[in-house]
């Protein structure tokens, strides 16, 4: 388990966690359309990741775009098999949407967006669960 916290002005974060090294950057919040722009200073930015397999991890958080790439010895890419949005009831994980590659950058950074400003009613995002694979 590793997390982060961001301002605006900070530079990305690296963390490792399990084979994969995690670079975390922050997200300049969006506002709905149309509306104006949102004030500065933004507020800052965290996430949580927890790895619950060699390749298996869950992610919440706000305001972030998270690249990955390996940490271990083999291909030398990474890049997201699947990310699920979801949530967790008596302990168990429900999804409710399957995200693709329009939403992964083509399978290349997770994006954890929850500012207020930021939600739109069907497209809020909350917990993922997402795997990653190595290719050459």
């Amino acid at each position: 388990m590793s997390a982060v916290w961001l301002g605006p002005k900070d530079p990305p974060r690296k963390i490792q966690l399990g084979n994969y090294t995690f670079t975390v950057s922050f997200m300049t919040p969006r506002g709905l359309p149309g509306a104006p722009p949102l004030p500065e200073p933004y507020p800052s930015a965290a996430a949580i990741f927890i790895a619950t397999g060699p390749d298996e991890f869950y992610a919440a958080g706000n305001s972030v775009s998270v690249a990955f790439s390996p940490s271990t010895p083999g291909p030398e890419h990474a890049g997201i098999g699947t990310v699920e949005e979801g949530t967790f009831v008596n302990g168990r994980w429900v999804p409710s949407r399957q995200l693709a590659g329009d939403e992964t950058g083509q399978g290349q950074n997770l994006s954890l967006r929850s500012h207020p400003a930021d939600r739109i009613p069907d497209r809020y995002v909350g917990i993922q669960r997402f795997t990653l694979y190595r290719y050459r």
